[in-house]
């Protein structure tokens, strides 16, 4: 059964790649815990980006999170830091209407 978990990228889920796989399963094993124990608190999931933020800053957490966004809340907060480098890497466009002066 595939679940979706709010702030999990999916790739992860879904990878064959033996380190994202062990990463997978134990976030999925302490979310099962986590039920088993009515105690959301030692889930590894989170709700939003600013609850795994403050999970980071209490400390012993790691978060993943979308690049652009690491780099927008390092930049409000010095005590926040990247590890390592990109985990996926996606294009982004920007959609505008047929003669808008962005438009090229």
């Amino acid at each position: 059964m595939h679940l979706t978990y709010p702030y999990c990228p999916a790739f992860i889920q879904e990878s064959t790649i033996p380190t994202y796989q062990r990463m997978w399963n134990y976030m999925e094993a302490s979310h099962e815990r986590s039920v088993e124990l009515g105690d959301r608190s030692i889930s590894v999931f989170v709700k939003s980006s600013e609850e795994g933020i403050e999970r980071v800053m209490r400390g012993n957490y790691a978060f993943l999170m979308e690049s652009t966004m690491i780099e927008y809340n390092m930049q409000k907060n010095c005590n926040l830091t990247q590890i390592g480098g990109l985990l996926d890497s996606k294009g982004y466009g920007i959609g505008t209407q047929i003669g808008h002066s962005y438009y090229y």
